[in-house]
């Protein structure tokens, strides 16, 4: 059964100068069980700079994978110790990522939970830097109340 949720996305890209950035969004979205999965998706904003697109992230006990389709479109599998490459196709142009995951750890149930994800990230083969996603899931219950 798919339900409403809200979702918390914060993310922390460390770059080759060692500035790190940091980015936080909050907004609705759907969650369901599927095979064994749980599924997340929702809409992209302004802020995070990829409006017009649509996130899907795909969960199991061992891996995540982030699905964008949209303005830009990717896939990004996490596993622990494995480097997956994927085509990151942007309205500019495609470049190639390789994703090392460090840390997947997924805590959810059919009400919500919490994604944590550590990561490398390759530019056309070149270190690009460590990032970070975290991703908390709260049903929506019949009080819409933020607090």
């Amino acid at each position: 059964m798919e339900k409403q949720v809200l979702i918390t996305v914060d993310s922390k890209m460390d770059d080759l100068s060692g500035e790190n950035n940091a980015l936080s969004l909050v907004t609705e979205g759907k969650l369901l069980v599927e095979n064994d999965e749980y599924v997340l998706s929702y809409e992209e904003s302004q802020i995070t700079g990829l409006n017009g697109t649509t996130t899907v992230i795909r969960a199991s006990n061992d891996s995540v994978t982030l699905i964008r389709h949209g303005s830009v479109s990717s896939m990004m599998l996490f596993e622990v110790g494995k480097t997956h490459l994927t085509d990151y196709q942007t309205q500019y142009g495609s470049i190639m990522l390789g994703i090392t995951a460090q840390k997947v750890d997924v805590n959810m149930n059919e009400s919500g939970g919490q994604i944590n994800v550590d990561y490398i990230v390759e530019y056309n083969r070149a270190y690009g830097g460590k990032n970070s996603i975290s991703v908390k899931i709260q049903e929506i219950t019949g009080n819409r109340s933020l607090s």
